[in-house]
């Protein structure tokens, strides 16, 4: 049966044992049919692996088997997108059969897809020349040929996906009549593609805040649906075309219900507004972001580690400074929920999909409650527990909004009724999962549906209707060529007309019957209606389906009905089997506090209890009541009378595998009870942890959460028992007892804890702190029974300190710290007392000790690190590791390494160290690689190798290890670590070498050994003093950046002509495919030229060829370089001209965009080319203005550049190597100055140069004055500029500007003071109606009599961090160019934001000592009024509440054709209401919106649409201006719009208007309102309606105009 969801599509049994070629294989094409195509590569992978490497040892078979296993794999690589790797594996195949047809085929489809199209069509020739039966090839040959013939005379279009040009797939069809091949009649109704419909999303919107960028991908699709030119039907394009942009649609859709679930808006409109001005959102926003990445790429470890780093740092957050703490923290509770599933460790997916629930269920927020009770039946039903699963998803039912969510739902419950062995509520709920499919017009849940109701009506015996059910998904199946579907389902049928044959179906079943034993408990009557009909009855359940119905009453044949007190009866029914659940069946019942039910059933000696899942009242018709231990308590529910405790907690883990096995040991109850001090402050709301460690075995870490008497734990004076089941460890050693410093009080006063078990009782005495701020710091113990823990201070601390804090805390404080004066006594204290400071012994000695953070992501932290060192003659405890030797600040930071040095007692020969830190900082989790001491007197040297992480996040949550000298911590990073303290508790040690648990095991990685040789070239200079790092990539898994330090060879590496080994221990690869070899470019002499890497491994020697420098002086200074097997590297490309003949100086000004993440840390590049020559490749790194910080968001930076004169600049290509932490970079645009010629060229971008975004450019080549073009996929920026060849213009030098301009404002400067300057303050108020304020972005445009200054973007204002808020007054200030006299403004937004309407009361402009004031006091809002969001305002002058006119009634009124033509490309048109204006010598005509056209058409505005609307309005005479607008509204709002034409019926005159350009809110300057001239393109927008000031505009452009011939000339 096909799945919907890919979460329910990947079962639990693909994380079963190892398995056979065979079985991988199998397990890769349902992954492939279910596009899971990632998946699908894995499964081909593992099955390859297990195929011996070597020809010379594999039989006929396995070299068959593997050709198979590359051809699939590599048809996976082409659905994913990776051409390349689909190649090699295709290449791979024919490596030793040159002759294998699918080798061929996959080999050609590989190279059609990355735009070879003659190399493609000469293989699809090869392999038909071996096999002219395959359709495949004549196929491959005809749209191969195509794609030729279409990208003859341009070449821009070879590459399909870079021309969004359809055509090709359709052209052909209506020439060629001639089918190729013969096609059966069966084949061709086969081939028809089911064209359903696709509704627009109920809330524009919503959906576009949603899916983002994904949006206009979801607006481009629907376009296609819709255009019955590119999807024709019944041709083999259209139809193709057809499903492609309906599975896309399909997909999308998914998507943005999926983000509805996993993120409310709500929650995203809060971070969003907080983002502008707060760190600590962004930081949270971003750490969300990057959690749903890694979940939705499968790395759930890090996912899970990452979002309980971001948990700890949301619990430590004042709510009163960040008041979306609680929110967020549910958003995290939900993020580790969905990580917990996917690792297996059901009990904290529960625990932290009810936390989110709990959040949910007290805010009353459905959205929430809704993704918490859907990810708990998830966690369920993955689990097996269909009871609880039924209970949640019952519970989600009222929540579900669209039919599709309805279906998926409906047939869940069903299936987990069909577990339970209910055939009929299957039934009942598949019908009901059919007719919202339908509804949703989701033919995959119609075909769910159909084969569940089948299924349970096979099991109902009700054959007949099976067969006519399993016939309708038949029929489904087949439509959607689902060939899976079609074979299940073909078998299920012949079952059932098997059963129908032999009469199954007319005859009542054959079961066995047996007698049950019922013992109904309530103590209360039932409450019947006043009808004769009110009836009771009882079914059981079980694997075997049902008992059919029991009367509860003793006889039968009573007409008394039963009164519903306790009673037992014992009944004769059919044998359900091992009992799953009952069913009461309530015919006119009023209501029924029924307290359980028991079943003893005789056949299999079992006695069973059952508790209603919900009340019975007057509307219940059947109820379920299911097995104690399985009923869901959810929070804040008042529905039920009846709760018996929480839900029973899911096995996991150990617990799984030992309830499997009968001859396993059994668990041992222990009671762990622990005593919390008296003294002020003594509790904690830390999470608290306890290790036991027995001479047989251990139990690591585990969690002290709910006691006994359901109370808030570790309270002030408390005793607190906590009663759990585990492993037998035998007799009791030690505890380790810790906690994780989380929560607002986390400081611990410990009396003591007692743990009971087997009949005995071990005491651990305590008496002190466990607290990061109090004494030696420790929040972890190791205690022996009846001994108290070694530190002096602990005993005279508690009296001291609780004398002490009672005269200084408040009264009702939970925790209060001591002030600062008497902290100083404490710190005195301390001095004189405590043993830890041993530097003042007689026989003190110099510890040299360097610590290594590892090199990896997030390895470094903030916390405060201690060290305790265990000799053969003494100890030296918890020094703080705080001042460097070389005074570093920042210490512990990613791949640093920090010396320390310190004074302590002569430990000794060094036995065991403890590291550990306090679990402060923002970033306290560690990466840690290794730890040196160094006994200064004696110069020995111990060497500590750990290479795992501290923290509470990760693997087993430590941030203390016990470390031998020489001797790797015992597990890997995810698994769980003894800790054997040195010497002391050498028991402990012992017991740590036991085996590992089932849940470690499975955890642990595989590792290998890898020897990397490096040779030097010999050329002079060619060594390097830099260090060097290599990144290798496999098809498993990756290693990143290992640093080559020690050779084996002892010598000092990549010497001159030398070969270096290297060789290290890390994960298994797979593979390997590249590597990326690089330098940090440190040292003297940091340039090298490298020969060539060779690496081996696994019994593979895999070679690099490189012969080439990696130098940032040289060539095209690149210092770190991606390498192929067996593939020398390109050479370099740039070449240094700065030394030419002709090289002149060149000033470079580059401007980043003002924007949100658009600066980069990469290293930028710039290449020339022009009319002479070009020169390539200048790295951009040293600024006029010697900033360090270049391309910063908004920065404008200048660079000069010695080079050859290319003469006239045609284009420039741009581009950085995407380096550094933020690669990704939006330059705003690029300004060139030729100094000695005194030629200026302007280069404007726009765009993002970044891998993760658009087309995922980095580089890209730019014309002057034209902005680059966008991708296939996206809107084109305003052509207008493109049809003139650049023409450099003469200017004077710049004057150094104060601040660089807003992105968003363009000028208009008049020829009389172009570089004078003027600070403009401007003042909005928002209305206080409800609802009144906005999240769209906001822009003003001042008009005034000598300049204009054009949509100057409002986005910080002085005063506050949100503007536009309802009944605010924010003021903005910027400065620009003096306009002169104030004529009129525009205030306008851009419809963006789920708030987006505005209302507002006026807007004030200061500059100058004037003050101007424009009273607004209506809406802008595409909902309210006249729907207009952009108003032009007169000074002191209101404007009208609704601004369209009815002007058809007039008395003058004349006719106006207007013709409206959508230019032809990819999402051009619009959905948005348009509107004209139209404006004369003799009056204006405002605002008539075009809705009829003269032909009645139905969809206006289309891509390549012409349409034609009259207008009946007042003459206006001579018409000077037309402007024309639209509302932003609808699914694809931006529009393209080629021309207007405006004919005066009467007169015959007609007026034409060229636009071609976007009026888009997302697109170019973002306007969606142009006032346009007759016969002139717009250039800088005019929006004065006074006739002079429009004079003095013509006069103005014509005077520039002059100006720019003058400067050409």
């Amino acid at each position: 049966m096909v799945k919907k969801d890919d979460e329910i599509s990947v079962s639990s049994e693909t994380k079963g044992p190892l398995k056979s070629f065979q079985a991988l294989m199998g397990e890769g094409e349902k992954f492939s049919r279910d596009k899971l195509y990632i998946k699908a590569i894995q499964s081909y992978t593992e099955a390859l692996d297990l195929l011996p490497q070597d020809d010379d040892k594999s039989t006929a078979k396995d070299i068959n088997d593997r050709l198979n296993g590359l051809v699939a794999r590599s048809a996976c690589y082409l659905k994913i997108g990776k051409n390349n790797l689909a190649l090699q594996d295709a290449e791979e195949s024919l490596k030793s059969n040159k002759e294998f047809t699918r080798g061929l085929y996959q080999k050609a489809e590989a190279l059609y897809a990355m735009g070879e199209f003659e190399l493609a069509l000469m293989f699809y020739h090869r392999g038909k020349k071996l096999r002219s039966d395959l359709r495949e090839f004549q196929l491959g040959i005809n749209k191969a040929q195509e794609a030729i013939d279409n990208s003859v005379g341009d070449p821009n279009r070879v590459k399909l996906e870079a021309s969004g040009d359809l055509s090709i797939f359709y052209k052909n069809d209506e020439k060629k009549k001639q089918p190729i091949g013969y096609v059966r009649a069966s084949q061709k109704k086969d081939t028809t593609v089911q064209r359903k419909p696709h509704p627009p999303p109920a809330n524009p919107r919503t959906t576009k805040q949603l899916l983002g960028d994904l949006y206009e991908d979801r607006v481009f699709l629907d376009k296609i649906i819709n255009n019955t030119t590119v999807t024709k039907p019944n041709t083999r394009s259209g139809d193709a075309i057809y499903q492609l942009a309906s599975d896309g649609i399909d997909y999308l859709d998914g998507r943005t219900h999926f983000w509805r679930q996993q993120e409310p808006l709500y929650a995203r409109k809060s971070l969003k507004k907080a983002d502008n001005n707060d760190e600590t959102y962004k930081y949270v926003h971003r750490e969300l972001e990057a959690i749903d990445e890694l979940q939705n790429m499968d790395q759930f470890v890090d996912a899970r580690r990452r979002a309980q780093r971001l948990l700890e740092f949301c619990e430590r957050l004042d709510e009163r400074k960040f008041p979306e703490k609680q929110p967020v923290i549910a958003d995290v509770y939900s993020r580790l929920g969905n990580a917990y599933l996917e690792l297996g460790d059901y009990n904290k997916a529960l625990d932290y999909h009810f936390r989110d629930l709990t959040y949910a269920e007290s805010k009353h927020d459905t959205d929430r409650s809704s993704r918490a009770l859907d990810n708990l039946g998830r966690v369920y039903a993955r689990s097996g527990q269909f009871a609880q699963a039924i209970q949640v998803w019952e519970r989600k039912i009222p929540l579900a909004s669209s039919p599709l969510e309805k279906a998926w739902l409906f047939h869940e419950i069903g299936q987990c009724h069909f577990g339970l062995g209910d055939y009929e509520r299957a039934k009942r709920y598949g019908e009901r999962s059919y007719v919202e499919a339908v509804a949703a017009n989701d033919p995959i849940w119609q075909l769910n549906a159909k084969v569940l109701v089948a299924h349970s009506e096979t099991k109902l015996r009700q054959y007949r209707d099976a067969e006519k059910t399993f016939e309708e998904a038949l029929e489904l199946a087949r439509n959607q060529h689902d060939m899976a579907a079609e074979r299940a389902i073909e078998r299920a049928l012949k079952d059932v007309r098997d059963q129908i044959a032999k009469g199954a179906a007319d005859s009542p079943p054959d079961r066995a019957e047996t007698m049950y034993d019922i013992k109904v408990n309530s103590d209360e009557p039932i409450e019947y209606a006043d009808d004769k009909e009110s009836l009771i009855k009882l079914t059981i359940f079980g694997d075997n389906g049902s008992s059919g119905s029991i009367d509860l009453r003793g006889n039968e044949n009573d007409p008394k009905k039963y009164d519903g007190y306790t009673t037992t009866l014992k009944k004769k029914a059919y044998d359900a089997g091992k009992l799953t659940k009952l069913a009461l069946t309530c015919t006119k019942i009023g209501s029924w506090p029924l307290d359980s039910i028991e079943i003893s059933d005789s056949k299999r000696k079992t006695k069973q209890k059952f508790l209603l899942a919900d009340s019975i009242e007057s509307t219940t018709t059947v109820i379920d009541l299911f097995p104690e231990g399985s009923i869901v308590e959810f929070p804040f529910d008042t529905r039920k009378n009846n709760k018996k405790g929480k839900p029973k907690p899911v096995q996991s883990g150990r617990q799984l595998s030992a309830a499997r096995q009968d001859d396993s040991p059994k668990p041992v109850q222990y009671t762990v009870t622990t005593k919390t001090g008296s003294a002020l402050g003594s509790g904690t709301d830390a999470n608290v942890f306890i290790t036991l460690n027995g001479d047989k075995d251990k139990i690591d870490r585990h969690r002290l959460g709910t006691p006994e008497s359901n109370r808030n734990p570790f309270e002030k004076g408390s005793k607190d028992d906590f009663k759990f089941e585990d492993t037998d460890v035998g007799k009791l050693k030690t505890i380790v007892i810790e906690h994780d410093n989380s929560g607002a009080a986390s400081g611990w006063f410990l009396d003591s804890v007692e743990v009971k078990y087997n009949g005995n009782t071990y005491k651990f005495p305590v008496g002190r702190w466990l607290d990061s701020d109090e004494g030696d710091k420790r929040i972890s113990l190791e205690l022996e029974p009846n001994k108290k823990p070694a530190s002096k201070i602990a005993s005279e601390l508690e009296d001291n300190q609780e004398e002490s804090r009672s005269s200084i805390s408040p009264p009702n404080e939970k925790k209060a710290r001591p002030s600062s004066t008497e902290k100083v006594e404490y710190d005195d204290f301390f001095d004189d007392d405590n043993d830890d400071d041993d530097s003042h012994a007689p026989n003190a000695v110099d510890y040299e000790v360097t610590v290594k953070t590892g090199d990896k992501r997030g390895a470094g932290t903030d916390a405060n690190v201690y060290l305790s060192m265990f000799g053969d003659k003494t100890n030296s405890e918890r020094h703080e590791l705080k001042e460097t030797m070389d005074r570093t600040i920042n210490r512990f930071e990613k791949g640093a390494t920090n010396r320390f040095k310190i004074q302590g007692a002569d430990v000794g020969k060094i036995k065991t160290i403890r590291i550990e830190h306090d679990g402060t900082g923002i970033g306290a989790g560690w990466y840690l690689d290794s730890i040196e001491i160094h006994h200064v007197s004696r110069n020995e040297t111990y060497v500590f190798p750990v290479d795992r992480w501290l923290d509470t996040g990760e693997g087993d949550k430590r941030i203390s290890l016990d470390l031998e000298p020489d001797k790797k911590p015992g597990q890997a990073k995810d698994s769980k670590t003894p800790d054997p303290k040195a010497s002391e508790t050498s028991s402990t040690t012992d017991a740590s070498k036991k085996t590992a648990k089932p849940d470690d095991q499975s955890t642990s990685k595989k590792t290998t050994q890898y020897l990397v040789t490096v040779k030097t070239g010999s050329a002079m200079g060619s060594g390097t003093d830099a260090n060097v790092f290599i990144t290798l990539n496999g098809d498993k898994q990756r290693i990143v950046r290992r640093p080559l330090e020690k050779p084996d060879s002892g010598r000092n590496p990549f010497e001159r002509n030398s070969k270096d080994d290297f060789k290290f221990e890390d994960t298994d690869v797979g593979q390997l495919k590249t590597i990326v070899l690089e330098h940090d470019n440190t040292g003297l002499a940091s340039g090298w030229y490298c020969d060539f890497v060779e690496v081996k491994y696994n019994g593979n020697t895999v070679k690099f060829p490189i012969g080439r420098w990696l130098d940032s002086d040289e060539g095209d200074k690149l210092i770190s370089l991606e390498l192929e097997p067996n593939k020398k590297p390109s050479a370099n490309t740039t070449t240094d001209d700065s030394h030419a003949p002709d090289a002149v100086d060149y000033e470079v000004t580059v401007k980043t965009a003002k924007k949100k993440g658009a600066g980069t840390d990469a290293n930028v590049y710039l290449g020339m080319y022009g009319d002479k020559t070009k020169t390539e490749r200048h790295q951009l790194k040293e600024s006029i203005e010697k900033s360090r910080n270049l391309f910063e968001s908004g920065a404008t930076n200048r660079f000069k550049i010695h080079a050859a004169d290319v003469g006239k600049i045609k284009s420039i290509r741009i581009e950085h190597d995407g380096t550094g932490i933020g690669a990704g970079w939006y330059p705003d645009s690029i300004e060139i100055r030729h100094i000695s010629h005194n030629e200026t060229y302007f280069f404007p971008i726009d765009r993002w140069l970044d891998s993760g975004e658009g087309d995922k450019r980095i580089s890209i080549d730019v014309d002057a004055s034209q902005k680059p073009g966008q991708s296939s996929e996206s809107k084109s920026p305003d052509p207008a500029s493109t049809k003139k060849e650049p023409t450099p213009a003469k200017s004077e030098p710049a004057p150094a500007k104060s601040e660089p301009a807003p992105k968003a404002t363009t000028t208009t400067q008049a020829p009389s003071d172009p570089n004078k300057k003027t600070q403009y303050t401007v003042t909005t108020k928002t209305g206080s109606a409800l609802g009144a304020g906005t999240d769209a972005n906001v822009y003003i445009t001042l008009n005034g009599d000598k300049n204009k200054v054009v949509r100057q973007s409002l986005e910080k204002p002085e005063d506050s961090w949100n503007p536009f808020e309802r009944n605010s007054k924010d003021n903005f200030v910027f400065n620009e160019v003096d306009i002169g006299q104030l004529k009129t403004i525009i205030i306008e937004h851009d419809g963006t934001g789920s708030g987006a309407g505005w209302f507002c009361d006026f807007v004030e402009v200061k500059y100058n000592g004037n003050t101007v004031k424009f009273p607004v006091g209506r809406w802008l809002d595409v909902d309210e009024g006249d729907k207009r969001i952009s108003l032009e305002l007169e000074p002191n002058k209101k404007p009208p509440a609704k601004i369209i006119t009815d002007t058809s009634k007039a008395g003058n009124n004349v006719e106006y054709e207007v013709t409206v033509k959508t230019a032809k490309k990819s999402g051009a048109g619009t959905d948005a209401n348009v509107y004209l204006g139209i404006f004369g010598e003799q009056g204006k005509v405002e605002r008539q919106e075009l809705k009829e056209p003269i032909d009645k058409s139905r969809n206006l505005f289309e891509s390549g649409a012409t349409n034609r609307f009259k207008v009946n309005a007042p003459d206006v005479g001579k018409i000077t201006t037309i402007r024309l607008e639209h509302d932003g509204s609808g699914i694809g709002a931006g529009w393209y719009v080629d021309s207007v034409e405006v004919r005066h019926v009467s007169h015959n005159e007609t007026y034409k208007f060229p636009i071609d350009r976007w009026l888009d809110a997302g697109e170019g300057d973002k306007r969606i309102s142009l006032d346009l001239e007759p016969n002139k393109k717009p250039g800088q927008l005019k929006y004065d309606d006074d006739d002079h000031e429009r004079e003095e505009n013509i006069e103005y452009e014509k005077s520039k105009t002059g100006d720019e011939e003058q400067n050409t000339q």
